[in-house]
């Protein structure tokens, strides 16, 4: 088989899989404790002056049917005031990982992923109870 074949294969594959696959939202623990631990940490030294912890319960219900994407980009580009941008990509998704542990969403096993636009797939929904 040769390298354009087997190229096009994988790009089909790909193709298939992200058109396929099922959609995630924030009650499918896409952070880990531990991401949401090291978001803790830059949320008091970057956040905390101008969000309490309270803040973004009632914000998230503005986000829901939203792409965690979205919330992500206007993060890293308006904040912190003083500074926007001033932290790198995994740091603020640490701080959203954090944000999404505030608000009672469970972690997982896997980290929240920021690149690729994997963001994008991930959508802000109500907090699902246990049951």
């Amino acid at each position: 088989m040769s390298v354009r074949r087997i190229a096009a294969a994988i790009a089909g594959f790909a193709i298939c899989t992200s058109v396929f696959a099922e959609p995630r939202t924030v009650n499918d623990g896409v952070f880990t404790k531990a991401q949401a631990k090291a978001g803790e940490q830059l949320y008091g030294e970057h956040c905390l002056l101008c969000h309490d912890k309270k803040y973004f319960r009632p914000v998230l219900k503005r986000w829901e049917s939203q792409p965690l994407g979205i919330m992500f980009t206007v993060m890293s580009t308006s904040m912190p005031e003083s500074n926007p941008g001033f932290l790198n990509e995994k740091e603020y998704v640490d701080i959203l990982a954090y944000i999404l542990s505030l608000s009672r969403y469970a972690p997982g096993d896997t980290e929240l992923d920021y690149e690729d636009g994997a963001l994008n797939d991930v959508t802000v929904e109500p907090r699902q109870h246990k049951q």
